[in-house]
């Protein structure tokens, strides 16, 4: 079932990024290009307001961090069809490893860490069990680092005595500030190209916000959203999970240029983590197994990864070339 629906939300000038079709490689900018946008010094909505002493009571969001491991394999298409054959641990440890994205010329994976109860910082996953700590941040939790488009450098949750802000760092960890001053907390987000970015703005309710970076322009495109959120492969849109009502959620699609949205398909059962391949298909989780949606067919199952030990799958990445996944699952009694 696909249905539109106009929205009464300011629509963004989005800039042309050089456009593949949905499957080549070149889909993203690769890592090493020089900035084709550069961002103002200090956010372009405001002064960044004072910091206070944490609120009574507050415990920093690493404290409830369950213990995950990221794991990571070929994603092999034969025929259409995708299979998993080799997947393994790129961590093992108790202890947070989570988050995962794909460094845009698909070299390693950046992902969160919690390196105690109190603190999580970015790590770069370059080979299964090789993670090294990028960013250097005391006092500070970093969450949800995506690489910028067209830049070196990647975004990140930056939280701060209970206060989440959206942050830029250098490919080196090495942090450059704020990107906005008032769109906080900011609990995810994606960048729908070189400067406009998705945000899952915490409250009651939660809200999709969508930003350009480069004005300062910030507006509320949805209600209820769930925390996966990326642009879709090919486009300078975005998609993400509306929460209709508790057994009623739908991956839409949301077009930043139009101020539309579109419904894709409903979710897995009270699942709301995903990600897209190069050539438009849609990858989820649901306890051991995975599944795989397409324009042309329904959820279908690909793998069970139970004989591994393998269980409670929540967040995925593919590579920009389509040819690797990273899988969170929890580990035992974690």
């Amino acid at each position: 079932m696909i249905q539109t629906k106009a929205v009464a939300f300011c629509v963004f000038a989005l800039s042309t990024i050089a456009g593949c079709a949905p499957g080549d490689e070149a889909d993203a900018p690769p890592s090493g290009d020089t900035d084709s946008v550069v961002f103002p010094s200090d956010p372009p909505d405001g002064p960044m307001p004072e910091i206070g002493p944490a609120p009574e009571g507050y415990s920093p969001t690493a404290a409830g961090s369950p213990s995950t491991d990221i794991w990571v394999a070929a994603l092999v298409r034969e025929g259409g069809a995708l299979s998993i054959p080799d997947l393994g641990r790129g961590t093992d440890r108790d202890g947070y490893d989570n988050q995962p994205s794909f460094l845009l010329d698909g070299s390693a994976i950046l992902h969160t860490s919690a390196v105690d109860r109190t603190q999580t910082e970015i790590m770069r996953l370059s080979a299964p069990g090789e993670s090294e700590r990028v960013t250097q941040t005391s006092d500070v939790s970093e969450f949800s680092a995506l690489q910028i488009p067209g830049q070196d450098a990647f975004s990140a949750i930056h939280e701060i005595r209970g206060k989440q802000y959206l942050w830029r760092y250098d490919l080196s960890g090495e942090p450059l500030g704020p990107i906005f001053a008032t769109a906080e907390p900011v609990g995810y987000h994606a960048w729908a190209n070189e400067h406009v970015v998705a945000m899952f703005i915490l409250g009651n309710p939660p809200t999709l916000q969508v930003g350009d970076a480069l004005t300062g322009d910030i507006q509320v495109v949805a209600e209820r959203p769930g925390r996966s959120i990326h642009r879709v492969p090919g486009t300078e849109e975005i998609s993400f999970v509306r929460k209709v009502s508790d057994d009623e959620w739908w991956i839409e699609r949301f077009n930043p240029a139009a101020g539309t949205t579109e419904r894709i398909v409903q979710t897995l059962p009270g699942r709301e983590d995903y990600a897209w391949t190069p050539e438009g298909e849609i990858v989820m989780g649901d306890g051991s197994r995975l599944y795989v949606w397409s324009p042309s067919s329904e959820w279908t199952e690909i793998a069970d990864f139970s004989a591994l030990g393998v269980a409670g799958i929540t967040r995925l990445a593919v590579s920009p070339a389509g040819d690797r996944i990273a899988i969170v699952a929890n580990r035992p009694g974690g």
